[in-house]
């Protein structure tokens, strides 16, 4: 038994010296990976028992930021806040990409779908923060194209006046709404790449048994999409826990505290507040519920072959 153990070893240590050249080509990679990718997390989780602002010492506090972040009221007061404004923006970020990419791919000349999707990856061009300035633009109450296209619709009167991005009652709306028609980027391409895999055979045979449209969009596209739904599902859940950068462009968590969600909350507890170990106290609490549901979603959201049909 050691015998082996040790010819394995001595296996291993002379593949490792054999690819001595591929592992110096990628130890740049491995030294970036450690030091931007995996030494904030671990140094936000230590720094998360220490009670530090940007100029003091560390001091040793152990679990007390946590013990202070489940007592906070204002924390859990944006929670709900999130979720109003993370599942309509999951569910219109799974269905609406899939809605066009279906209409794409029923598309019959291939020209004209190479150009549709030069159309959709165009948007991605301008930086994120350019679209939320623009749509700042876009809600401004007295001549933004928003008001300016329901009073042209005849939906709002000429003397109506709602302040989109500063009424508690149509702020929600307002950055859920944002980003319409939801299309542009990389979502109905990565749509149409697994309906490009489906088996012309399979597609065939369903319209030989008489199958419509809808039929065979919810018997065979849907089920061996599953793959791309759990990634745009795990991907949204991620961005609906993290982001808050609409509330630093557009509302600054206003009006009042109506757009407050933890993630703004933690970057107004490391910025403004000056406590750096309740921020990352808070960003690991943030980091656990994404690890949970991503593996709820792992759990229950199983990809699934033809071998079903």
């Amino acid at each position: 038994m050691e015998n082996t153990k040790t010819i394995r070893k001595n296996s291993l240590g002379r593949r490792i010296i054999k690819a001595r050249n591929a592992y110096f080509f990628i130890l740049p990679l491995i030294v970036g990976l450690l030091i931007f990718c995996y030494y904030p997390p671990i140094y936000g989780l230590i720094l998360s028992l220490y009670e530090k602002g940007a100029s003091t010492k560390a001091v040793f506090v152990g679990f007390r930021n946590y013990g202070n972040l489940f007592n906070d009221k204002e924390f859990f007061e944006s929670v709900p806040t999130m979720f109003k404004l993370m599942i309509p923006r999951l569910i219109i970020g799974i269905a609406v990409p899939f809605i066009i990419a279906e209409m794409i791919f029923a598309v019959r000349s291939k020209k004209t779908q190479g150009v549709l999707r030069v159309l959709l990856l165009l948007p991605i061009v301008a930086p994120g923060v350019v679209g939320l300035l623009l749509w700042r633009n876009i809600y401004d109450p007295s001549n933004g194209l928003f008001t300016s296209v329901l009073r042209g619709l005849g939906i709002m009167g000429k003397d109506s006046l709602i302040d989109w991005l500063n009424d508690p009652k149509w702020v929600i709306f307002s950055i859920i709404f944002m980003g319409f028609p939801w299309i542009g980027g990389t979502s109905v391409l990565i749509y149409m790449s697994g309906m490009m895999n489906i088996s012309t055979e399979v597609i065939e045979s369903t319209r030989l048994d008489g199958a419509g449209t809808l039929r065979r969009i919810f018997s065979i596209d849907i089920p061996l999409l599953l793959g791309q739904i759990r990634y745009f599902l795990i991907f949204g859940i991620i961005g609906g826990l993290q982001d808050y950068g609409t509330q630093i462009v557009v509302t600054q968590g206003g009006p009042g505290d109506a757009t407050y969600v933890p993630g703004y909350y933690m970057f107004l507890q490391a910025t403004e507040f000056d406590r750096l170990g309740y921020a990352s106290a808070i960003g690991t609490v943030i980091f656990l519920v994404i690890m949970g549901l991503t593996a709820v979603c792992f759990r229950f959201i199983k990809t699934k072959g033809l071998e079903k049909f």
